[in-house]
């Protein structure tokens, strides 16, 4: 990767960014914008932020999750239950353009985090309040992570695969990296109407509100098309709890219900290959022609006084699952692709993902970056999803050791280095030591 001083300002490259965030949303969040040049200035507790302690190494405090979700960033330590904290806070949002603030609900306003209080410091701040379901209802004050919210949202119920009788829960975190991105547009809007009108204001996320905003071409009513339907399968669901059903009975139940791919999709879906899996993607009549070019698969839906409905009909197409099925199993990946590619068919090999750190893909677009940690060494990871040609979106830094900054924000700030070091002794500021 290029040095970071070679890629030249981001667009956010004059903005500065408060963090008291801890696990991956709005950290991710904080990692956008820190690529996009902004300073990102992350609070954390003289323990450090939890996710330091996930997928741990021999180092203490340096676990590899974080640091994929923290580069650029500088680190200060501070306790927030101390009493004197609010002076600390004062001057950190009096020189910052965006607060971003994910803790339990009820900790926020506890710690000044509230954006009452913060505005109270600075009238214009953009400020992010991330909560996991939604700050109001009977789950409003509870804390919570992306698990509990996309169980909540009908996302898991979905996607999860079986485990036992009971659904895994879903990875990747889906609904916190989604959130990251979502609370980063919202605060990038919302500088936009603070440039044009002078206005600070307040920005809500969560994570609830996240998930089933992925799936919201499954999640909808309208009332004459779906209502009857819908409320029909609540009994069958009631029926099939009663009974005792595992998670695949009842997961089938919703699709046979609302029907999933119909019986016969060849055109849109994984195959086994002799060497591995692939990938074809065809949803117009013009790449279904070309697939069954490509594979002289014969679809009998194209046959006159075809009926998809007809027992005769379900049997043909179970037939033509099968036979493409075993028709890929005959021939290797690379040779299966380079034949759809000839016929114009879109499609890929599909990786797990440790392979896509060498797919020729991903290296020729530059979503993948090799960067020095000053604990881990070589570390590769995923850059941003988004290019801009002006102002470059990069991976500028590792993630911070902790507190590492802690003195060097302060004295930014205008703190003298009599007060630093008072601070310090107090407990205020600073790590906890070994």
């Amino acid at each position: 990767m290029a040095d970071a001083s070679d890629l030249g300002p981001g667009a956010l490259s004059d903005l500065r960014v408060v963090e008291f965030a801890q696990a991956l949303a709005i950290p991710y969040c904080g990692n956008l914008l820190s690529d996009m040049g902004a300073s990102v200035i992350k609070v954390e507790p003289p323990r450090g932020d939890t996710y330091r302690l996930q997928s741990r190494t021999s180092v203490k405090h340096e676990g590899k999750d974080f640091a994929i979700c923290n580069r650029n960033k500088r680190s200060l330590c501070l306790d927030l239950t101390h009493p004197d904290s609010p002076q600390v806070i004062e001057k950190l949002v009096a020189e910052a353009d965006i607060v971003l603030v994910s803790l339990k609900a009820s900790d926020v306003p506890r710690y000044g985090l509230d954006y009452e209080t913060i505005a109270g410091y600075r009238e214009d701040i953009v400020y992010l309040e991330n909560t996991p379901y939604g700050p109001e209802g009977p789950l409003g004050q509870q804390g919570g992570y992306d698990v509990v919210a996309m169980g909540l949202s009908g996302l898991s119920s979905i996607m999860a695969t079986e485990e036992g009788t009971t659904p895994r829960f879903v990875r990747p975190a889906l609904a916190d990296i989604v959130t990251g991105m979502i609370s980063a547009l919202g605060v990038v809007t919302a500088i936009r109407h603070r440039e044009k009108t002078g206005e600070g204001q307040k920005v809500q996320t969560s994570l609830f509100h996240t998930a089933p905003g992925m799936i919201s071409n499954m999640v909808h009513r309208f009332e004459d098309l779906d209502g009857e339907h819908m409320d029909a399968f609540s009994d069958v669901l009631r029926e099939l709890r009663a009974e005792g059903a595992g998670f695949s009975e009842q997961q089938a139940a919703y699709r046979d219900h609302f029907g999933g791919w119909p019986v016969g999709n060849i055109y849109f879906r994984h195959y086994r290959t002799l060497d591995g899996f692939l990938s074809v993607g065809c949803l117009s009549p013009r790449l279904n022609e070309r697939f069954r070019d490509a594979t002289g698969l014969v679809d009998p839906r194209g046959m006159a006084g075809f009926s998809e409905r007809s027992g005769e009909g379900r049997a043909a197409l179970e037939l033509l699952n099968t036979e493409a099925e075993t028709l890929f199993a005959t021939k290797t990946t690379e040779t299966w692709l380079a034949l759809l590619r000839e016929h114009g068919v879109p499609s890929a090999r599909l990786n797990f993902p440790h392979e896509i750190f060498d797919d020729p893909q991903a290296k020729a677009n530059g979503y993948i970056a090799t960067m020095d940690h000053p604990v881990h060494g070589e570390l590769s990871l995923v850059t941003s999803p988004l290019k801009m040609t002006k102002t470059p979106v990069a991976p500028r830094g590792s993630s911070p050791e902790l507190g590492a900054h802690t003195d060097e924000v302060l004295l930014e700030l205008g703190v003298d280095e009599e007060s630093v070091a008072k601070w310090r002794e107090s407990g205020l500021v600073g790590r906890y030591s070994d």
